[in-house]
């Protein structure tokens, strides 16, 4: 399908440009529960290669990678594990009037790591696959009204066949009221799996939600989005009215990128099941100094989530990470980055993990 877009994006006289990626990333530290366990902490070196190719011309930008993360820990792993990770974007203008931005990241990992940053929290040393995805088409109908089909994507499945998936296709209009302002509606279509394993049927649910959309641009940096409304939830001999809402504010400048929501609705929960979902999440990257050596980032959030559609049984834990480096030269950048994830519901320290490490990273140039 991307490689349809991509030819119907292309025209015959452009020029496509394909350019390798290339990166490598060593890194050494502390990790004071790699077993997720509660049952001591261990050394632990990484090693990360990623490969990939970057494609453009003046009608579209595509990007196709893998990375990989041997983990070596001194006495839990003296071989080594791998984590896999893939990654696919894709921002196209096919006609003068539809544009298409797509990403698609998955991951095999045996780090529940990965996971807390996603909001999903479970004991237990088990390999995880993981699947995020959004899409959007936008069709600039006149120019004050815009129309767009969207899709949010959702995979947690472990080993053992158990975990929970959504998918999320929608409808939605647009009309700028202003050149700052836009107001509208949505549809979004909610499938939500529950994965019980090999042994137990799968539960399958469904959502309707019906959403007022705001996006205000408050300055040439500054962009507010928003929506509210409410979704009807379809289970298993159940039905429910659930009220969904959620807010975005994005800061963009040169050297700079700050992203900060808070969420309300349907979605999958932090023990990887269909669940009624309370999150606040931030984003931040900073570059400063002479020409830009010194980096600063970092993101987490705060999760709270029960079952759907009544939010029972409730699980709150949050995450962090954070990293600190300068580039030192040759497309070199040496760094300090830690990352903590803990349950606020249960204080047991099996429930706790913190990891900081010192940082080596090369990445290829590109034009």
């Amino acid at each position: 399908m991307c490689a349809a877009l991509l030819c119907a994006a292309a025209r015959s006289e452009a020029v496509t440009v394909v350019e390798p990626i290339a990166r490598l990333s060593l890194e050494g530290g502390y990790d004071s529960n790699p077993l997720y366990d509660g049952l001591g902490a261990d050394r632990v070196g990484r090693v990360s290669p990623e490969l990939g190719l970057r494609l453009h011309d003046p009608l579209y930008l595509a990007s196709l990678s893998w990375r990989g993360d041997w983990l070596v820990y001194d006495k839990l792993a003296p071989n080594g594990i791998w984590n896999h990770r893939g990654d696919l974007k894709l921002d196209a203008r096919l006609t003068r009037r539809l544009d298409l931005h797509a990403a698609l990241r998955g991951s095999w990992a045996f780090d529940p790591l990965g996971l807390a940053q996603l909001g999903v929290f479970r004991t237990g040393r088990q390999s995880a696959l993981v699947v995020t995805g959004s899409a959007r088409t936008l069709y600039r109908l006149t120019p004050v009204a815009d129309l767009a089909g969207t899709l949010a994507e959702r995979t947690v499945r472990f080993e053992d066949g158990t975990g929970g998936a959504m998918h999320a296709p929608g409808v939605e209009a647009l009309y700028h009221a202003s050149r700052r302002l836009a107001l509208g509606g949505a549809y979004s279509l909610g499938i939500f799996q529950a994965f019980n394993g090999p042994a137990v049927a799968d539960e399958l649910s469904w959502s309707h939600a019906l959403r007022a959309r705001a996006r205000w641009r408050a300055t040439r940096r500054v962009t507010l989005d928003a929506y509210a409304g409410p979704a009807t939830w379809f289970g298993k001999n159940r039905y429910a009215i659930v009220p969904e809402a959620s807010v975005q504010a994005l800061v963009e400048s040169r050297g700079m990128g700050v992203r900060l929501s808070a969420s309300h609705g349907l979605g999958i929960g932090s023990t990887a099941r269909p669940g009624l979902v309370d999150a606040i999440e931030f984003g931040a990257e900073r570059h400063f100094g002479d020409h830009r050596r010194w980096m600063v980032r970092g993101d987490g959030g705060i999760w709270h989530s029960g079952r759907a559609p009544s939010g029972g049984d409730a699980v709150t834990g949050w995450a962090a990470g954070g990293e600190v480096g300068r580039l030192v030269g040759m497309n070199v950048r040496l760094s300090l980055a830690a990352t903590h994830f803990a349950r606020l519901d249960d204080p047991s320290p099996a429930l706790r993990r913190t990891t900081v490490g010192l940082r080596l990273g090369w990445e290829m140039p590109v034009h």
